[in-house]
């Protein structure tokens, strides 16, 4: 049996967004089309007002974080491109073989750079990369 993926905060505000979005066009169907009258349904207003709020500040959450990470990163200096590509990637590796490391191993690396010379590696490498 396959597991289901696990949805992030932000896409299911974004699909609660457009099922609501969906609900108040077909209410405008049926309000224009078939019954030609008005239907009152202020809860469907209150409940978009409700999620593109929630989007909104969603967004503003990983937007302060996203920038939080950044004012870290420029306490670092890079010697290539593809160190800083490395840094900028959710998923850190080791730079002798390759094997995921955790961002706390990351960090640990980074800030040492004499003795990494600004490269990431796993805590074997560690120990046969130290001056």
């Amino acid at each position: 049996m396959r597991r289901k993926q696990k949805q992030s905060i932000s896409t299911f505000l974004i699909s609660a967004l457009a099922f609501l979005f969906a609900c108040k066009a077909f209410v405008w169907v049926l309000e224009s089309q078939i019954v030609h009258t008005t239907i009152h349904i202020p809860e469907l207003n209150y409940a978009i007002i409700g999620v593109s709020i929630a989007l909104l500040l969603r967004i503003g959450f990983v937007w302060m974080r996203a920038k939080g990470k950044n004012v870290s990163k420029s306490d670092v200096s890079f010697d290539s491109n593809q160190e800083e590509a490395s840094y900028e990637s959710n998923e850190y590796s080791c730079a002798a073989c390759g094997k995921s490391v955790s961002e706390k191993v990351r960090q640990y690396c980074l800030s040492k750079p004499n003795r990494f010379k600004g490269n990431v590696y796993c805590y074997n490498h560690q120990v046969t990369h130290s001056s």
